[in-house]
């Protein structure tokens, strides 16, 4: 069985280290921005990050991809993270942080029709209800203006070993029901048709939906350690230290099980190289990207 060292499960929900391992989250930004670039940079006006983490990439990519004079909200359930992002990245004049569960069905009236743009980057995968999820958008949204969303669509490795343990007698009456662990586009057979029809279906224009196949090259290590410090992961602080630890371990040996499965699949190895180690192989999943504008009437 995989044990890691303990070391390894002291960073989960500690805001500074978070942003420490989010290198494969800012590359991945990074690309969508410059891909959108030519239709970001007049947005002039005011906008939110939805599931904004630590505010790094509020601030230092999507602010700066807009016009001078465009201002931004970071929002994020988690509040230990709204705090730090306020601390360490907000201003009086152009960014500032606060708590939203994007999910509500009671969004505060504050951001109704509020917003000429909205991003959200690698949060919407958490949203068990995504209808709701997109209809708060919409009505966030003013008449016309538009949203740039990367949702991470099927990542079997990771989406299936977190299934697996939500139904595992140990660890169910921490975690609760299983679908809140399993991204809402993991099990479509037409994760992009979907998606699309959803949005439309909503109200909005869709000008791009793309369905794309992406590569996460963390070792597991650094990995588990940067996805157990997302909101999702909050029932291990209810765990009694033992069996928290051995959640981490338990779930560590299936994400790697079936990640070295899908390697020597796509690699066409039946064994691993010698020289490859099972923590530090590159995993592959799929993200869904959508820019949508919402109807003028």
């Amino acid at each position: 069985m995989l044990v890691l060292p303990e070391r390894y499960y002291k960073i989960m929900v500690n805001p500074e280290q978070y942003v420490s391992l989010d290198n494969m989250s800012k590359r991945n930004v990074s690309h969508i921005i410059n891909e959108f670039a030519k239709d970001l940079k007049n947005i002039s006006g005011k906008c939110m990050d939805v599931g904004c983490g630590p505010g790094d990439i509020t601030r230092d990519i999507l602010l700066s991809a807009l016009n001078s004079k465009a201002t931004m909200i970071g929002t994020d359930i988690m509040e230990n993270m709204i705090e730090y992002a306020n601390k360490t990245y907000g201003d009086k004049e152009r960014l500032e942080f606060e708590v939203l569960d994007i999910q509500t069905k009671n969004l505060p009236e504050k951001y109704i029709s509020e917003f000429d743009h909205i991003f959200s980057f690698h949060a919407l995968q958490w949203c068990s209800d995504i209808r709701q999820t997109f209809e708060n958008i919409y009505c966030m949204l003013r008449p016309g203006k538009t949203m740039l969303i990367l949702s991470v669509a099927q990542y079997a490795a990771f989406f299936e070993s977190l299934e697996s343990m939500a139904q595992d007698i140990r660890y169910a009456s921490y975690m609760g029901d299983k679908k809140k662990y399993v991204g809402p586009f993991h099990y479509s057979a037409r994760p992009r048709e979907d998606l699309k029809e959803l949005l439309e279906d909503i109200g909005f224009q869709v000008h791009h939906c793309s369905h794309r196949e992406i590569s996460n090259c963390m070792s597991t290590e650094k990995f588990m350690s940067f996805v157990t410090a997302q909101y999702t992961f909050a029932f291990l602080d209810k765990m009694p230290h033992n069996l928290r630890e051995e959640f981490k371990n338990e779930f560590t040996r299936m994400y790697t099980e079936i990640n070295v499965k899908e390697y020597r699949d796509r690699q066409g190895y039946s064994k691993l190289h010698d020289e490859e180690k099972e923590t530090d192989i590159s995993s592959a999943f799929f993200i869904l990207v959508a820019y949508a504008q919402k109807n003028v009437s």
